[in-house]
């Protein structure tokens, strides 16, 4: 199935290295609110994330929960595929695609476990039927049929319908420290706009680069 005729010309706007000031995160901060306005994007944080795993990448698509000004927070099963490929390996890449804008964000970073207190304080955030499905979804595991898994989470909700959950230890914060970051706007003739911003020595250097 050839796709030689699938595409678009982008037009929308524009970006100038000028535009990203001291801090990129800031400027994230900004595309990231253009994102949440727009009523063509459904999730504006749904975030891209890439692993390794004994050389094999892997692609997902997760929700960023928290931008600080020098990092990016999801949430995840430690015991997932994604779990242990941080674990063995925690360099990552992120990445936000919001076609409506012709926008696209690149970070890459390093990937650690947030504290226990702050996994805590967002487990208990979650609605008590998502808290049901962290405790008893076993993530990347293989199950006989789907019908087992809804069946093991009704059980285990009336069960425990009065109860605090507690957060299980296998699930929690991830923290993306970011060291990278590109931002990358449509434009006509394909000749994109494309900025890096790489944190050296604690200051933010940025550079134009070629589509």
């Amino acid at each position: 199935m050839k796709l030689f005729n699938h595409r678009k010309f982008y037009d929308r706007d524009s970006l100038s290295i000028d535009e990203i000031g001291d801090n990129p995160m800031n400027f994230f901060k900004k595309w990231f609110k253009d994102a949440e306005k727009s009523d063509e994007i459904i999730e504006s944080n749904a975030m891209t994330i890439s692993t390794s795993d004994n050389n094999v990448p892997s692609s997902r698509v997760v929700l960023l929960k928290e931008i600080r000004d020098r990092s990016l927070i999801f949430f995840t099963n430690y015991q997932s595929k994604k779990g242990k490929a941080i674990n063995e390996n925690p360099n990552i890449c992120a990445s936000f695609y919001w076609a409506p804008l012709e926008r696209q964000v690149i970070f890459k970073g390093i990937a650690k476990k947030t504290s226990e207190k702050y996994s805590d304080t967002y487990f208990k955030s979650r609605p008590f039927t998502s808290q049901v499905g962290a405790i008893v979804s076993n993530q990347s595991q293989i199950i006989s049929n789907y019908d087992e898994l809804l069946d093991r989470h009704a059980e285990f909700l009336e069960k425990n319908k009065n109860s605090n959950l507690v957060r299980p230890s296998h699930w929690g914060g991830i923290e993306i420290l970011i060291h990278e970051i590109e931002f990358w706007q449509g434009r006509k003739n394909r000749l994109h706009n494309r900025v890096v911003s790489n944190l050296i020595d604690d200051k933010w250097q940025h550079n134009i680069l070629s589509p």
